[in-house]
C-alpha cells in the first residue's frame, strides 16, 4: 500500500468517525474546550447523553486519531487533536481553486 492510499484510508476513517451525529457533537464540544479538554462525565452532561454512550463514541474518535486522552487520577481527560483536524481540512480542500471556480467567493 502506498503512502497516498494509507492516507486515504486514514482520512476515510476520520470522516466515518465524524459521520455520527453524536460523535460530531462530542468532537465539536471538545473543539470549543481547547486546550483544556473535558472528562467524559462533563461531555455527557453537556450533550445530555448517558456516560457509557459518550465513552463508546469517544473510543471511536480516539481510534480515528481525532481525540487524545490523558489519565487524571480516576478520570480521563479528552481533547480534540487540532493539528489532525487541520490536516483533514487541508486534505479536503487541497484541490480547491484548481478548476474554474474561485475560492475567494
Amino acid at each position: 500500500m502506498t503512502d497516498s492510499s494509507e492516507e486515504l484510508l486514514r482520512r476515510v476513517a476520520q470522516l466515518d468517525a465524524l459521520a455520527s451525529p453524536q460523535r460530531l457533537e462530542i468532537f465539536r464540544v471538545l473543539v470549543e474546550q481547547e486546550p483544556e479538554g473535558l472528562v467524559a462525565g462533563e461531555i455527557a452532561e453537556r450533550i445530555i447523553q448517558a456516560p457509557n454512550a459518550v465513552s463508546f463514541h469517544l473510543k471511536s474518535l480516539q481510534h480515528a486519531g481525532l481525540v487524545s486522552v490523558q489519565r487524571e487520577g480516576r478520570f480521563q481527560r479528552y481533547r480534540a487533536r487540532m493539528p489532525e483536524i487541520r490536516e483533514l481540512i487541508a486534505y479536503l480542500t487541497e484541490n480547491c481553486c484548481r478548476g474554474t471556480q474561485s475560492c475567494s467567493r
